[in-house]
């Protein structure tokens, strides 16, 4: 007994070790940074997404006066224009 599972623990170990040998390790991936111009854009894209978003608020209260639900109908227009909502102000 002891004999057949001394071969069978030396086999486990040798497949491990082969197994472990075939382990191709990949360097890590470079991320590039975006550059300075493309910074600025995706800023200003940013920025003008928010302006918009805060127009729509002000127009939607304007309208109806319940800032809460203008800020969820709002976000919620904006959504399924597919649009990430950017916050300009913090939350009340």
């Amino acid at each position: 007994m002891k004999p057949t599972l001394i071969v069978l623990f030396t086999l486990c170990a040798a497949t491990s070790i082969a197994r472990a040998e075939d382990v191709v390790v990949l360097p890590a991936a470079t991320v590039e940074q975006p550059s300075a111009d493309a910074q600025a854009r995706q800023a200003e894209q940013a920025r003008a997404a928010a302006e918009r978003r805060q127009r729509m608020i002000d127009e939607c209260i304007a309208n109806h006066g319940y800032e809460n639900d203008c800020v969820r109908e709002v976000d919620t227009e904006l959504r399924a224009e597919g649009a990430r909502v950017i916050h300009l102000r913090a939350p009340h």
